[in-house]
C-alpha cells in the first residue's frame, strides 16, 4: 500500500532523505556535516501540511516527495515538481518504487484536473534506471548538467 505521510513518519523520512542524498551524483551534497535537519524536517513538514507532499510505501522502504511551487517568470502559474524519489538499495527491482511513481502521478493528475497546479515535472536523475515517461503522457523539458 501506498500512503501520504505524516508528521509521525518525521524520523523515517528524514533517514530515506539521508540514504537519498548519499547517493547523489554531487559530492558537496554527501557531506552529512552540511545537512541541516532542522531545514529537512521544516521543509518535509510544509510538504505534509499542503506545499506538495510525500507518499511512503507501507513498510517505509522508499519514499517520493512533491512540492508546489511558483513559476519563476509567471507567478500566477504554479508547478508541480517531484523533490526526490528513493528506494533502499535492498528493495530495488521490485514493485516499491513503480508504485509509488504511479500514486505520484495519480495525485499530479487530479492536482492538474483541479486546477491546483498549471503543470507537473518528474525527472530521471543521472544515476538512476532511464524511463522513458513520454509513454506515461509527459513530454521532456530540459537536461540539467553540473560540475563540481
Amino acid at each position: 500500500m501506498i500512503r501520504k505521510a505524516t508528521p509521525f513518519d518525521m524520523p523515517t523520512l528524514v533517514s530515506l532523505m539521508r540514504g537519498y542524498v548519499a547517493e547523489a551524483p554531487m559530492e558537496t551534497l554527501k557531506d552529512s556535516s552540511l545537512h541541516d535537519q532542522t531545514h529537512i524536517e521544516s521543509l518535509m513538514a510544509s510538504l505534509m501540511a499542503g506545499r506538495g507532499f510525500i507518499l511512503l510505501d507501507d513498510l517505509c522502504r522508499g519514499f517520493i516527495a512533491a512540492m508546489v511551487i511558483q513559476n519563476v517568470w509567471c507567478p500566477s502559474v504554479f508547478e508541480l515538481h517531484e523533490l526526490a524519489w528513493w528506494v533502499m538499495p535492498e528493495h530495488r527491482g521490485k514493485s516499491i518504487g513503480g508504485r509509488l511513481w504511479v500514486k505520484f502521478d495519480e495525485i499530479a493528475q487530479d492536482m492538474l484536473n483541479s486546477k491546483r497546479v498549471d503543470f507537473v515535472c518528474t525527472t530521471v536523475m543521472a544515476n538512476s534506471p532511464l524511463i522513458d515517461y513520454t509513454k506515461r503522457g509527459y513530454r521532456p523539458l530540459e537536461a540539467t548538467f553540473f560540475r563540481d
